[in-house]
């Protein structure tokens, strides 16, 4: 007599959390580095991570994903919260809460042209 095995639940969709930072390359007026990304438990832990690092990097941005992870098909990355200098791949991503620009939390510093 042979047992079944219960059937294994598999997840078609996996949202991840993540917190990328960016730093300011030394001698290089108006360079940023990105620094290695942070996976984030959910949201909040993902916007706790945005503030810690929102006063001592040059840049930060907080984002989520959500996809497959089995076929790989994942949808656009939507931003949660940024900060000061990022990349500018983060610019084309959609906002989570689809705010204007004019209410994210920049200051004249963030604003500066090179």
């Amino acid at each position: 007599m042979s047992k079944t095995r219960p059937q294994r639940e598999t997840v078609k969709h996996l949202t991840y959390f993540v917190v990328q930072t960016f730093s300011a390359v030394k001698g290089a007026r108006g360079k940023i580095s990105a620094d290695t990304p942070m996976e984030a438990n959910d949201e909040d832990h993902a916007r706790r991570l945005f503030e810690r690092y929102k006063p001592i990097r040059a840049g930060v941005v907080a984002f989520r994903r959500t996809g497959d992870p089995k076929t790989g098909d994942w949808e656009d990355a939507v931003v949660i919260a940024r900060h000061g200098q990022v990349s500018a791949d983060v610019d084309q991503l959609e906002a989570a809460d689809d705010t204007a620009a004019d209410s994210w939390d920049l200051g004249p510093a963030d604003l500066k042209v090179a």
